[in-house]
């Protein structure tokens, strides 16, 4: 005999069950809707998913400072370090000490803004804590009273499914292809135990203990080409089982689930105020129900209100952001620079500081700030300072100093 995979399908798709018990009633239901109601945190959540959102983006606002802090004390010590040139080189040195006591003083302020911002960055973390903490304690309620109900629910339905007159009745309309040369018994015997396996399979009260009480064929035909239509009544003995327990906990909202948070960056990803993780894709597991998901990257954020009831995806996809990590130093940010572009130019006609001992010591020492070197007086572009004597030129000093 022949099964066709479109035969095994209609078994499941033709069945017409007659429901002696209810999974839920419409009172359970109405409970149901009245916890749902009593815990709404729709409006909680959103607010609170607002405000971390705006604290993720302080966070990058302090940590921001923190670098330009850096960056200005780096300034500082350029400016430090270039000071002695700049003593040296600079035609009115006084506006250089300007610039280092405005650096300074931007460093400062800085410094107290950051303090101040970790302080209150601290304090509105803590308070958002609590928020969320009052919405987990609003859920953590909802929970109690809709586990409270389900256990009512479950005595009641193995109450009705162990009186002796609970019977499920099954009535099954399907088709099949059989052999050409089978009849029609042979082929309805031969796909009893798949008809009786599918429809227990179907139903929610119908597990591999439950008892099959009568399996009556009602009515079959059987075509030239061997298709076989039939229709047939079962009837069981139902009992408490998995698929009860696990579509009342789909119900009710009391199973969890792995939901998937895509984008198109490496975000920041949070369920609830609890960070879950961070990149383009993660699969946090969650209870069913409402949550408030929000997803950070850098000082954007998107944030929704999802009402989780099965594996889902949600995704949140960022615009292009331009990386501004980089600190513009608009202040002073100029005065190490400048100070080594003079170092430079000055290197071009540095003057050479001579000590004169006498006449007959012809040795002259340069005297460097960093090496002591021999003159060289190939260098036209340089001139001596001797020191004590006002300098005049290079020809009329060396006759001063001959005619001595």
């Amino acid at each position: 005999m022949r099964y066709s995979k479109f035969t095994i399908a209609l078994l499941c798709l033709c069945a017409s069950n007659s429901y002696a018990i209810e999974l839920i009633t419409a009172t359970e239901n109405q409970t149901v809707n009245q916890i749902e109601q009593k815990f709404e945190i729709d409006n909680l959540l959103i607010s609170i998913n607002d405000r971390l959102s705006n604290h993720k983006k302080s966070e990058y606002d302090y940590d921001s400072l923190l670098i330009n802090i850096e960056n200005e004390k780096e300034n500082y010590n350029k400016a430090i370090l270039a000071l002695p040139n700049a003593i040296l080189t600079e035609s009115d040195p006084i506006n250089y000490f300007k610039g280092i006591e405005t650096l300074v003083k931007k460093i400062d302020s800085l410094e107290k803004k950051s303090v101040e911002d970790e302080i209150k960055n601290k304090e509105n973390y803590q308070d958002i804590l609590k928020q969320y903490e009052v919405i987990n304690t609003q859920r953590a309620e909802k929970s109690a009273q809709l586990f409270t109900l389900k256990k009512e629910i479950v005595n009641r339905i193995v109450t009705e499914l162990s009186s002796s007159d609970s019977v499920k009745s099954v009535d099954l309309e399907s088709s099949m292809t059989c052999s050409k040369f089978q009849s029609i018994n042979e082929c309805l015997k031969d796909t009893e135990k798949y008809t009786v396996k599918n429809t227990i399979n179907s139903d929610p009260f119908l597990s591999d203990k439950s008892v099959l009480l009568s399996y009556k064929v009602i009515d079959a035909s059987m075509n030239m080409n061997g298709e076989l239509h039939y229709k047939v009544n079962m009837t069981f003995k139902p009992s408490y089982n998995n698929k009860i327990e696990s579509l009342l906990n789909e119900k009710l909202s009391l199973k969890s689930t792995v939901i998937t948070l895509t984008s198109n960056v490496d975000a920041d990803w949070y369920v609830d105020g609890t960070k879950v993780g961070t990149g383009k894709k993660i699969h946090p597991e969650v209870t069913l129900g409402k949550h408030g998901i929000v997803a950070i990257y850098k000082t954007m954020k998107k944030s929704t209100i999802e009402t989780v009831e099965t594996n889902a995806i949600f995704n949140y996809k960022f615009g292009k952001v331009e990386d501004k990590s980089a600190t513009d130093n608009e202040d002073i940010k100029s005065i190490a620079n400048v100070s080594a572009a003079e170092e430079t130019k000055s290197k071009q006609t540095k003057p050479k500081l001579t000590m004169y001992a006498n006449k007959e010591d012809s040795t002259s020492k340069e005297i460097n700030s960093k090496n002591e070197t021999t003159v060289d007086n190939s260098d036209k572009n340089s001139y001596e300072y001797y020191l004590g004597i006002k300098p005049l030129n290079k020809e009329e000093q060396d006759k001063q100093f001959k005619s001595k």
